[in-house]
């Protein structure tokens, strides 16, 4: 295990010479290389220390514009961000080291001992200093306590604090006790490379690079990688069909590619295999589009790139380190232009074995459906007009069996009564007829829950009724109403108000004819009939 402390890495470019060395060494799976999370923070911080300062300088110059201008500017500047500045740079450094964890037991032991100014911190002046680096010395400590079978190398350009590795102060040598033998001490980058690599001559490695890169299995991982990255809402710079520039915005598919040029190829030999780095530039050519509502069209463009990779055999793919917008081909090249024909060749030829697939797959499945359904398809009519016969022979004996001359005298009659009803239907019965439809949807218009209630009362008053009107009650009902019945009303005496006489007194002043059959006189006297 490679670790580096801040100062062997500060500022690292990451495309630059040292970045593809430490790419090359995790590459090759030897080593791991890495840093301890205080110091992804610190290379973070320290690409961020401009940030701040230079936005806040153009804040200043624009409103020193708008103070002179009679309108308000256009130009405006986004909010300053700086957690998203330091996101980005520890997206990059990630990419390019592994990271160890600096867990809170270690930040804690190592503010304690700044608190105390012992090293790997310090006493400046009138106070303490030094913090973050014990924070990473402890780091590595904890590196080697969980990884008992690794060897440490710690690079580092601090000597004043962390030594040169022959000899620790206290209390750094009990810190390293029982891990003294595995922890060894580097002070530069250079040490690392010349330790670890062997670097191999330009004339070599250039050679070896044009053959890996012109193989196709690397030309077709760069066209599916351009198919992946190359998009762009405002666009690129191609070159059309007619040799015209012309711009796009995305592959339609994957395009054909072709190598045109290596160049600045690096190698370093690491544990017996050679990794390199190169300038690789492309030339690309297939179906582009130039937006969603764009038909597509034939575009070529040249597309540079850096790329890391290995001449082993059974080694990965190349891995693209860092590329450039794709820019039109010089048409004044050509050789460029050479290659860009063969690639229009090539694409032809593959379109034109496309059309031909699809002729011949039409063909087979022409032939498919002819052998295996034609067969098929004729049992179905056969059953189908089959069975179209049995129901039309069904329909016509059901015809023939309801249709005898009582059936038919029933149609008639129906008929000529309804044509009779129209016939003699005079202005009065239609108006009645009307009237009766009109008041049905009335009555149904205005019929409350009452008298729903009171309607459903009355039937099934009569459904009740009729339920226990046998013919015993019926007769009993006939012979009460065949029995004379005494006229109470004529019968009976019609007492005054304030008349004394008794019931007795009455039966005796009722004359001895009297009965059903007698009726008062006009002038009160009662006659026989």
């Amino acid at each position: 295990m490679i670790i580096f402390d801040t100062n062997a890495v500060h500022l690292l470019p990451p495309e630059g010479p040292r970045a593809d060395i430490i790419r090359k060494l995790r590459q090759s799976k030897h080593h791991r290389v890495a840093v301890p999370w205080m110091v992804l923070e610190e290379m973070a911080a320290h690409q961020a220390q401009l940030y701040p300062v230079k936005h806040q300088a153009v804040v200043n110059t624009l409103e020193r514009l708008r103070d002179i201008l009679p309108w308000e500017p256009e130009s405006s500047l986004e909010p300053l961000d700086l957690e998203r500045f330091l996101d980005h740079w520890r997206e990059v450094y990630g990419e390019i080291f592994e990271v160890i964890e600096t867990s809170d037991g270690a930040i804690r032991k190592a503010y304690q001992r700044e608190a105390m100014a012992l090293p790997p911190a310090k006493r400046v002046k009138d106070h303490s200093e030094g913090g973050r680096d014990a924070a990473i010395w402890f780091s590595v400590l904890e590196f080697l306590e969980q990884n008992p079978g690794h060897h440490v190398h710690f690079v580092t350009n601090n000597s004043k604090d962390f030594t040169d590795g022959t000899g620790y102060p206290y209390p750094m040598n009990e810190d390293i006790r029982g891990v003294e033998d595995r922890l060894t001490l580097l002070q530069d980058f250079d040490q690392v490379v010349s330790q670890f690599t062997r670097e191999v001559s330009g004339t070599d490695a250039e050679a070896a690079a044009g053959e890996l890169l012109r193989s196709l299995p690397v030309r077709e991982r760069v066209a599916q990688t351009a198919v992946e990255v190359l998009s762009s809402p405002t666009g690129f710079a191609g070159l059309g069909t007619s040799d015209v520039a012309v711009e796009w915005r995305e592959w339609l598919a994957s395009p054909e590619v072709d190598l045109l040029s290596v160049t600045d190829v690096t190698g370093h030999e690491i544990e017996g295999d050679v990794w390199y780095t190169a300038k690789a530039s492309w030339l690309l050519y297939g179906l582009a589009l130039n937006g969603e509502e764009a038909k597509p069209r034939y575009i070529a463009c040249v597309w540079q790139m850096k790329v890391l990779f290995s001449t082993a055999e059974g080694d990965a793919a190349p891995t693209l380190l860092v590329t450039e917008d794709p820019s039109p081909p010089d048409t004044g090249d050509e050789p460029c232009m050479k290659i860009l024909r063969g690639l229009k060749k090539r694409v032809a030829g593959v379109a034109a074995g496309a059309r031909r697939n699809v002729v011949a797959a039409q063909s087979s499945i022409d032939r498919l459906v002819a052998q295996e359904f034609s067969p098929s398809l004729r049992s179905l009519d056969l059953a189908t007009n089959q069975l179209s016969r049995k129901l039309a022979a069904d329909h016509a004996a059901l015809q023939a069996l309801v249709d005898n001359p009582v059936a038919r005298l029933a149609q008639k009659l129906a008929a000529d009564r309804a044509a009779l009803q129209i016939l003699f239907d005079t202005p009065a019965q239609k108006l009645a007829r009307q009237f009766a439809e009109n008041q049905a949807a009335l009555q149904a218009l205005i019929d409350n829950p009452a008298q729903k209630l009171a309607r459903q009362f009355a039937e099934n008053q009569a459904a009740l009724q009729a339920l226990i009107d046998t013919p015993a009650t019926r007769l009993a009902r006939q012979l009460a109403d065949s029995i004379p019945k005494l006229d109470i009303a004529t019968a009976a005496p019609h007492p005054n108000a304030g008349d004394d006489t008794s019931e007795e007194d009455a039966e005796q002043l009722e004359p001895s004819g009297v009965g059903p059959n007698v009726e008062p006189d006009t002038d009160g006297s009662d006659q026989p009939e």
